[in-house]
């Protein structure tokens, strides 16, 4: 199994110097904490690593936060010559974007699943006020990475999160745009 974390600054530009930078008063200090970097995920246990209700948690952004989201299932990755099913979420409130992709790997079309990769990129503290939300620079960024093998529970809970959010979203949010080439959603209520 392997993790990486990665601490990243947005880049300082012109836009994004510091005195263009909100009072102290509009600076949220709780998504400052939360985007400390921390280890999200556990060794020898897929099921809390592919678990997106539980890495939602951790960030305190629940589904009422649920601004995009995408499933796939047996996609072919030419990559590494397997099928992909993934659950891919965007959340954003105020203060804090948070984007979750927990991916399955399967050696064939239809058949079980044997490996997991999940990605987590935790962005806090909106650099500018931009039209739409989506599009803000933030002023920390952090992704955190883990892939291995997985087992039955993981599985199981992979499948079910998957059809459960895939249900949530049809029911909660707009159908995207499926014929522009820009828009990655199949659920969304962005308009950048």
């Amino acid at each position: 199994m392997s993790q990486q974390n990665v601490n990243t600054t947005a880049s300082e530009s012109k836009e994004s110097s510091f005195s263009t930078t909100k009072p102290a008063e509009d600076i949220s200090y709780e998504a400052i904490r939360r985007a400390f970097r921390r280890n999200l995920f556990y060794v020898d246990y897929p099921q809390f690593n592919v678990n997106t209700a539980a890495l939602r948690s951790d960030f305190k952004m629940h589904l009422e936060y649920l601004a995009a989201a995408t499933f796939t299932r047996d996609e072919a990755s030419f990559d590494t010559g397997s099928y992909r099913s993934t659950t891919d979420l965007m959340l954003i409130n105020p203060h804090e974007k948070l984007l979750i992709t927990v991916a399955v790997f399967a050696p064939k079309a239809g058949a079980a699943p044997e490996t997991y990769e999940t990605r987590v990129v935790h962005s806090a503290n909106p650099i500018g006020d931009e039209e739409y939300v989506e599009l803000n620079e933030y002023q920390t960024t952090n992704v955190y990475k883990s892939a291995g093998l997985l087992n039955v529970a993981a599985l199981e809970l992979f499948w079910s999160e998957h059809e459960g959010l895939k249900k949530y979203a049809q029911a909660s949010l707009p159908k995207a745009d499926e014929y522009s080439p820009f828009c990655h959603w199949q659920f969304s209520r962005l308009k950048g």
